[in-house]
């Protein structure tokens, strides 16, 4: 038996075929790791320049002036808020023009030169106003000239006058409006009377109480105080009198 004609040899049971080792390449070449893809570079950002230095000073540049910081002004007591009391009117429809009889106290001051202004209304006009009327003005100049204020300032000073013995600079037991300090009724008051309508006696308590009045005799007697001018004087007569 020739080479030729020989039966190929086997390696472990496989034929000793060319054809393998073309099978073994293409597994090998199939389980190859990808390769690997690199990025490019990043270029570092450009360094900022630097600031141009400054120019030299000519002799002849005008330097700035330094800008002063602006300083608060203090507010002026003008722009202090002002205090609105809200009188609160009701509302009486038809039934408040009916006029009523009303009845006040005030001093005897008042009393008189209540008298006199209408006496001298009436010399000067040729028309006496009635006593609602004379109180109507007492309110309306109050209200024109905001004399609230000081009207219950007076009434406390004279409602209680404070003497030496009285004296109480730390504010200890505080001040009550409303209590007199003398005992029984002020001899000086009178009476007067006038017939307003049911709105203008609804305005006076309103106004009365929202300026923190005790009542509504105080109240009109310190307007009518403020309104009406005093008694003129008597001449040599008082004079004489005050002498003797």
């Amino acid at each position: 038996m020739t080479e030729s004609t020989r039966t190929p040899r086997k390696r472990g049971g496989l034929p000793d075929d060319d054809g393998l080792k073309a099978f073994a390449s293409a597994a090998s070449n199939a389980f190859q790791a990808p390769p690997v893809r690199r990025r490019a570079p990043t270029p570092d950002p450009p360094a900022p320049e630097a600031a141009p230095a400054p120019a030299p000073a000519s002799a002849n540049a005008v330097e700035p002036e330094p800008v002063q910081p602006a300083v608060a002004k203090p507010a002026s007591r003008s722009a202090e808020p002002t205090v609105v009391v809200e009188v609160q009117v009701p509302q009486l429809g038809e039934r408040g023009q009916e006029a009523g009889q009303c009845t006040i106290m005030v001093s005897s001051d008042v009393r008189k030169r209540f008298a006199h202004y209408q006496l001298t209304q009436k010399m000067t006009t040729g028309h006496e106003p009635t006593n609602a009327v004379v109180v109507r003005r007492a309110v309306l100049h109050v209200k024109k000239h905001d004399l609230f204020d000081s009207l219950r300032e007076n009434l406390r000073h004279r409602r209680q006058p404070v003497q030496e013995e009285d004296s109480d600079p730390d504010g200890l037991f505080g001040e009550v409006p409303a209590r007199r300090t003398a005992r029984g009724s002020v001899k000086d008051s009178r009476q007067q009377s006038f017939r307003p309508s049911s709105r203008e006696l609804a305005v006076i308590d309103a106004l009365a109480s929202a300026y923190a009045f005790p009542n509504r005799s105080d109240f009109l007697n310190g307007a009518l105080d403020a309104f009406l001018p005093p008694l003129p004087d008597d001449g040599p007569r008082r004079r004489a009198s005050g002498q003797a």
